[in-house]
């Protein structure tokens, strides 16, 4: 008997799309290969930690942008590091710290702010991870810049995760800009900015 696993290259190269994986056990079943059911549930483990580690950035920006500090904290595990070393700023180690940050200067920077996270990438290790995703962050009406100001950041998060508590939390977190603009508008052109 051939292990599954051999069959198939690394689950998270191109099979880690469930489409694949159901194709591959399609074809398994043809040729009349069954797994055995420690494979399949590490499988099936692996394709969980990843759809929640996904979902973690998603979960960020909604919760930056509504300005709600405890769903920000939720997301990281205790001793987290928030590396703000791209801004020219120290990091933020632990909870204290991080919260501090987020109160005192994060939330307090823009009126309201509008975040988008695409090309969530994850790769899985036991009970860590690393990871990374593509953010456009538009922040509004900055003090620093002035009324009617839309400040734009494109770039890069990195991110390191672990399992804490029972659940996959941010362990470190590196924001990378890679365009950024100041630019005025009309204060009619701003129609919703809770």
């Amino acid at each position: 008997s051939v292990p599954f696993a051999t069959l198939l290259p690394h689950p998270r190269g191109w099979m880690s799309n469930r489409y694949l994986w159901t194709l591959a056990a399609a074809l398994c079943a043809t040729v009349g290969y069954a797994p055995a059911a420690d494979e399949r549930e590490s499988v099936e483990e692996q394709l969980r930690a990843e759809a929640e580690i996904a979902r973690l950035p998603v979960r960020y920006a909604w919760a930056v942008d509504s300005k709600q500090i405890d769903a920000v904290m939720a997301l990281f595990a205790e001793k987290a590091v928030y590396d703000l070393s791209a801004y020219g700023h120290a990091s933020a180690v632990g909870h204290p710290a991080i919260r501090k940050l987020f109160l005192n200067s994060v939330f307090r920077a823009e009126q309201c702010s509008f975040s988008s996270i695409s090309n969530v990438r994850v790769d899985v290790r036991g009970t860590e991870a690393s990871g990374a995703d593509y953010f456009v962050h538009l922040g509004y009406n900055d003090p620093k810049y002035g009324a009617n100001t839309r400040h734009l950041v494109e770039g890069q998060h990195f991110y390191e995760f672990v399992r804490e508590k029972g659940e996959w939390r941010i362990s470190r977190m590196l924001g990378r800009p890679t365009f950024e603009t100041v630019e005025s508008f009309p204060p009619a052109a701003l129609k919703h900015c809770p």
